[in-house]
């Protein structure tokens, strides 16, 4: 665990870091994200020591760091940085291999561990390992960089702006591999970016930085639905929310106290009951879980409504959970949807449910760029 408290960094008198406090669990992918000269850059090489702290502490596992020789704090720690930062007139194999040589690992043991690595990051080793970096392209010198960082297998791994300098495809598909690596391994990732998206992508939570300061630290669903500030909305985007649909989610969007009936009623106070809310359908619970639906069009030609309803129930109706995502939602329907979609949780109680009025409601705020995206937990937006 990495504890950041009330920190202060001033250069030549003028404030780049002030009252930082930041906790970062183990197996956490934290991104720092902000506009350049924030102090994230600067935040990130104080957990390593490349730049010292004038005020407050950063606590590693409990120690604080101004405890720990330098040179033993950096080599417990993975550190990659914009471009691979590879030795150029080094091998692949000699440049991942190199802390493990400085530590004492035996030339047999560091060969293996560098095939390991270089296995680890899709680079097979008989192609690569007595490589120059001159030889590689932009992303498979990164690939190698990540693999250096691996190497001593730290707890920690400390990334600045590592694919920032990559073409879109290779940059996208590091990220994959660098997400797919940290939860394989459950590192602590601590990453700086520029990019919300790419924030977004990996991160378990974000930390905005503005002017030296931390404005909003949250989960990357959170952040989106509810910025801290005008800062962080602007800062992210108004519309972002809705270019990442898997975190608007059906509790997000469903109405709440649906139109519900035992089983045990009869089908005359069914239709009563459903002359009188003006609905043409209700969903039949029994202990507040989901049975089924009953619907007006099924019962409307049947001439005895004193009969229990229970042989009319409908267990085709699609239902989805309340963290189902927006996306899927929609992939749930056909063109001739027009009923409602009950929302229930995992133990398959009733939540809430969507009416198809509700999901074009919803799909119309992302053409509303000038007001301000809100939820409410009745339904409406």
């Amino acid at each position: 665990m990495i504890t950041l408290k009330n920190i202060y960094k001033s250069y030549k008198s003028k404030p780049v870091l002030t009252g930082i406090n930041l906790q970062i669990e183990s197996g956490e992918f934290i991104v720092l994200i902000g506009p350049s000269g924030c102090g994230k850059t600067t935040l990130l090489k104080m957990i390593n020591k490349l730049v010292p702290v004038d005020k407050g502490d950063v606590i590693i596992d409990g120690v604080p760091i101004k405890q720990i020789v330098d040179t033993k704090l950096r080599r417990s720690m993975g550190y990659v940085v914009q471009e691979g930062g590879l030795f150029p007139h080094m091998t692949v194999a000699e440049n991942i291999g190199q802390i493990l040589k400085i530590t004492g690992t035996e030339k047999k043991e560091r060969e293996a561990r560098v095939d390991e690595l270089l296995n680890m990051v899709e680079l097979p080793p008989e192609s690569y390992r007595d490589l120059y970096p001159s030889q590689l392209s932009g992303g498979q010198q990164q690939r190698v960089g990540v693999a250096r960082a691996f190497s001593v297998n730290p707890e920690i791994i400390l990334m600045d702006e590592p694919f920032s300098a990559l073409d879109p495809v290779t940059r996208s598909e590091l990220q994959d591999e660098i997400f797919r690596l940290q939860k394989k391994f459950s590192k602590t990732i601590v990453f700086v970016t520029h990019d919300i998206d790419e924030a977004i992508k990996l991160a378990s939570r974000i930390c905005i930085m503005h002017e030296g300061q931390i404005v909003q630290c949250d989960t990357p669903e959170n952040t989106l639905k509810n910025p801290a500030d005008d800062y962080v909305r602007q800062f992210i985007g108004r519309n972002r929310l809705w270019e990442n649909p898997e975190f608007i989610k059906a509790r997000d969007i469903m109405k709440t106290k649906p139109f519900c009936i035992s089983r045990n009623r009869s089908l005359f106070q069914a239709v009563q009951m459903m002359n009188q809310n003006s609905v043409d359908s209700l969903l039949v619970t029994e202990h507040g879980k989901l049975e089924g639906i009953l619907r007006l069009k099924d019962i409307r030609r049947i001439p005895d409504y004193k009969i229990p309803l229970a042989k009319y129930i409908s267990t085709d109706t699609i239902s989805v959970y309340e963290d189902t995502d927006l996306k899927k939602i929609i992939n749930h329907l056909d063109d001739n949807f027009s009923g409602i979609i009950p929302v229930v949780s995992h133990e398959n109680k009733l939540l809430g449910y969507i009416t198809k009025s509700g999901l074009l409601a919803a799909l119309s705020k992302q053409y509303e760029p000038d007001e301000q995206i809100s939820y409410e937990r009745n339904g409406t937006l």
